[in-house]
């Protein structure tokens, strides 16, 4: 029988980093079509969408066989989530269409919804947090003083960018970050009626960037993570380690445990985890690439990043599947970290972006405000002022830029004409 070569790709919500994708998968002279999973989808990410990048773009107005019907004489292989408000339009949109390289649809809300996601990954046996789900705040409160030691975690059911996400320390912060997840929209302008409470995991968090096809997995890299946990999980700075040390083999091994569970048997994904006194525990899985990343930072490490794996698979199965015993060779050292606002005002002048594009180890700054914005204390992505890239041959190097970048910050925000009331 002929081999069939990928030919068009579908890709719901391409921003953040998978805008890469498409140009990756048009380098092959693969043709990418494009979908919008909502009409509603909010207008401050549209213009990340490159038009010129697709043969095709389809606005999702709530009928799958509707969608489906506008592609299906395009004869596509797979269809990618770009970013969470994608994960489940692409499933259905794969079955509907009867892509060849799709996820099983059964399980399409354990790859978006967290509370789906923890009850799927209980039955297989997998280690998780503690959960219970509510629309009422005063369950919330209920469930976290009779079954759940304090802290627990408070967040809505499709979190995102770690909006809503609160770590609570007194039933009255659990009661108050439980209303607020109603009150606030999710990061794609969603409507949050659900409420997650869940056990709180101490240990070393960890972030897994992994690529899969016909169920067999291929970590990309490795992050270590710092956060902010005094009562939103914020991101200080996350840095690439080598995962072929034998100590990360219980981490990787455990990340393909949730992988197979959730039937991500297709398609990159970014899964969240702590590893406690029990060993590793699900934090989240994001059944799509890791956002707002610089994908030269582990490129310049180990020769790949996420959206090079992800298109390579599709593009060559044979040599994916070939190579999934092949370990990488880490050259230098590279990371992200957020840049924060630790008070709330009108960004009243430019902030010092040309101090830390002058840093050594500076790869890339993500500006995410300008002059006359109004910023709010830093707890989430939303809130940051935006993120920076580093790489560098020393680790110590790329550490001290860390420590020179928060110190920036600090003698910024110190000077009283950075903000306006």
């Amino acid at each position: 029988m002929k081999k069939q070569l990928l030919d068009t790709v579908a890709i719901v919500d391409g921003i953040s980093t998978s805008a890469h994708l498409a140009p990756a998968f048009r380098a092959y002279g693969v043709k990418c079509v494009h979908v919008l999973s909502s009409e509603s989808f909010p207008a401050r990410l549209r213009p990340q969408i490159n038009p010129a990048d697709y043969v095709r773009s389809v606005v999702h107005r709530g009928d799958v066989r509707e969608t489906a019907n506008a592609l299906r004489d395009l004869g596509i292989s797979v269809v990618l989530p770009g970013v969470d408000s994608g994960v489940e339009l692409a499933s259905l949109l794969a079955d509907a269409l009867d892509a060849p390289f799709r996820n099983p649809v059964e399980l399409t809300a354990a790859r978006r919804d967290k509370f789906e996601q923890i009850q799927t990954l209980q039955r297989a046996g997998v280690r998780t947090p503690q959960q219970f789900q509510s629309r009422s705040a005063e369950e919330i409160v209920e469930w976290a003083r009779a079954h759940a030691r304090l802290p627990v975690v408070i967040k809505p059911t499709r979190s995102a960018g770690v909006k809503g996400v609160k770590i609570c320390r007194t039933l009255a912060q659990v009661e108050e970050a439980a209303r607020n997840v109603q009150a606030i929209k999710s990061w794609y302008d969603e409507v949050q009626d659900e409420i997650l409470v869940q056990s709180y995991s101490e240990g070393q968090e960890y972030i897994v960037d992994a690529v899969s096809f016909e169920g067999r997995h291929k970590v990309v890299s490795l992050w270590t993570v710092e956060r902010d946990r005094s009562h939103s999980p914020r991101l200080e700075k996350m840095l690439v380690v080598d995962h072929t040390e034998p100590r990360f083999a219980e981490v990787i091994a455990y990340a393909a445990q949730v992988l197979d569970a959730v039937g991500l048997h297709y398609g990159p994904s970014h899964l969240e985890l702590i590893v406690t006194a029990e060993g590793p525990t699900i934090v989240e899985l994001n059944s799509r690439l890791h956002g707002s990343l610089d994908p030269r930072l582990t490129t310049a490490v180990s020769g790949k990043n996420q959206v090079s794996v992800t298109v390579e698979a599709f593009v060559n199965p044979t040599r994916f599947k070939q190579t999934l015993g092949e370990q990488p060779r880490f050259e230098g050292f590279c990371g992200h970290i957020l840049l924060v606002s630790p008070k709330a005002g009108v960004l009243n002048r430019d902030f010092v972006w040309d101090s830390i594009e002058q840093l050594p180890s500076c790869v890339s700054v993500k500006r995410w405000v300008k002059t006359g914005d109004r910023l709010n204390v830093t707890t989430d992505l939303l809130t940051a002022l935006g993120m920076v890239g580093l790489f560098d041959a020393k680790f110590d190097r790329l550490l001290a830029d860390c420590e020179s970048i928060r110190q920036i910050e600090h003698r910024f925000f110190s000077e009283p004409d950075a903000l306006a009331a």
